[in-house]
């Protein structure tokens, strides 16, 4: 049997990452209004506390507040958020450079969709640690696993994005530059 033509596999990369993308950014709405009063700017605070005296003192405001619960049930939601990230962006990354009809960036778009998943191990790893010290089992070691692979997996997260961006860029200068002439 004879592989699947270009535009088959385009169109197909095409609708799973228009699906992903739907499907995370839905999720993300639903976990937020699931959470409330959590909201995303205390779980990143949580995930950045860098010491154990911070997070300690967070999840003692969580218990004050009414968040503790919800801080714990998040730490359930973000495994499923990881796949779904996960997918979406590194199915942007290969869409969009492949868009774009450059072999440098279409092969960038493939490093970009592994590096990616890089993100999500740290992520992984840093939600084992948050959910142990959530629970109790507060250390400075987990705190700073926790805040260390935050940093690394928010580094990854935002320089895949700003390839799509600038995959994206680049296909619409094409684009526009092709209709002047």
């Amino acid at each position: 049997m004879e592989p699947p033509s270009w535009s088959v596999r385009f169109s197909r990369l095409r609708q799973l990452f228009w699906l992903f993308f739907l499907l995370t950014i839905a999720y993300m709405i639903w976990v937020r209004s699931y959470l409330s009063p959590l909201g995303s700017d205390d779980i990143v605070q949580f995930e950045i506390a860098k010491t154990a005296r911070h997070a300690e003192a967070i999840i003692l405001d969580w218990k004050t507040t009414g968040k503790y619960e919800k801080g714990i049930a998040s730490t359930y939601f973000a495994y499923v958020f990881m796949a779904l990230y996960t997918i979406a962006i590194a199915l942007g990354c290969r869409f969009i450079s492949a868009c774009t009809g450059n072999e440098i960036l279409i092969k960038g778009g493939r490093g970009f969709a592994w590096l990616i998943v890089g993100a999500t191990l740290c992520d992984l790893v840093e939600n084992i640690a948050i959910s142990q010290t959530i629970r109790g089992h507060i250390s400075q070691w987990n705190v700073s696993i926790a805040y260390d692979l935050a940093r690394v997996k928010f580094s990854i997260v935002i320089i895949c994005i700003l390839f799509m961006l600038a995959c994206a860029l680049y296909w619409l200068i094409g684009r526009l530059s092709r209709e002047k002439y």
